[in-house]
């Protein structure tokens, strides 16, 4: 039996017609599950065309014939975890009938034609190299295969945000074209095999509620091209072990209580 014959005398599908096997192609009508169950409802133009008697679809205008709410064969699926991908109206998809009734579809997965295009092209080797998630607002997830530069990269629609490990040398990058914010509930540990090195354009302000320690196994170096302020609302001790040397134009030493000079020999010109 035709699916065609299938259709009742109002354009929908009968309960429990014959069975129908194989799959067949469809398009995505309606995403809004009343039950929640992640299920799309899609169209089959042209199985409308084969009937004698044609249905109009209100939404488009066009001859259809509408499926019952149809679930989706995903990655993973379980309670409360898996994967949601749900197809977009006007999607074309690939439609099964589990145990071959028709009022039991299936989406199997969506299809590309030549109105719809793929995200991406084959490389000219055909070497297949890619592995993309593109989504509707152009957002993406690409695993790259190239056997001489491997990269994962994660990329917003503006192309100004993005996140880039580089396989071939075990490097990683992350560019932002705003503000990068990271908020730690615990402590915040970073171990350099190399140098550190901080570059702003405005100013850099580090402030903790509690002790502050810098510490250098080498030599130690703070600079200012212009004034430098060092205060302590308590007190303030500069040590060394070897020689220390106050250098300036012009230096004042102003004690509000007693003021102390002491050494071995001091020498004062």
């Amino acid at each position: 039996m035709g699916l065609a014959r299938l259709l009742s005398a109002d354009g929908s599908l009968p309960k429990r017609p014959d069975r129908v096997y194989g799959v067949v192609t469809g398009i995505v009508r309606d995403i809004r599950d009343p039950k929640n169950l992640g299920r799309v409802k899609v169209d089959f133009p042209w199985l409308a065309e084969d009937r004698d008697s044609e249905q109009t679809s209100e939404s488009s205008g066009e001859t259809t014939a509408h499926s019952y709410w149809a679930r989706i064969a995903t990655l993973m699926a379980g309670e409360g975890h898996g994967t949601w991908f749900i197809p977009d109206v006007e999607d074309e998809v690939l439609v099964a009938f589990e145990h071959g009734y028709i009022d039991r579809p299936m989406i199997l997965g969506g299809l590309w034609n030549v109105e719809d295009t793929p995200p991406d092209t084959m490389d000219s080797e055909g070497d297949n190299n890619l592995r993309v998630i593109h989504s509707r607002c152009g957002h993406r997830i690409v695993l790259d295969d190239t056997e001489d530069a491997p990269r994962i990269l994660i990329v917003d629609k503006t192309e100004a945000n993005s996140i880039l490990i580089n396989s071939a040398d075990n490097s990683m990058t992350i560019s932002v074209d705003g503000d990068l914010t990271i908020n730690v509930g615990g402590n915040l540990s970073i171990s350099v095999q190399g140098k550190i090195s901080v570059d702003a354009a405005q100013d850099i302000t580090a402030e903790t509620q509690a002790n502050l320690k810098l510490k250098a196994i080498g030599q130690g170096s703070l600079e200012s091209t212009g004034p430098l302020k060092l205060k302590s609302d308590a007190q303030l001790a500069a040590d060394g072990t070897g020689q220390a040397e106050l250098k300036a134009a012009m230096v004042t030493v102003n004690g509000t209580g007693m003021a102390e000079l002491k050494g071995g020999l001091v020498k004062i010109n």
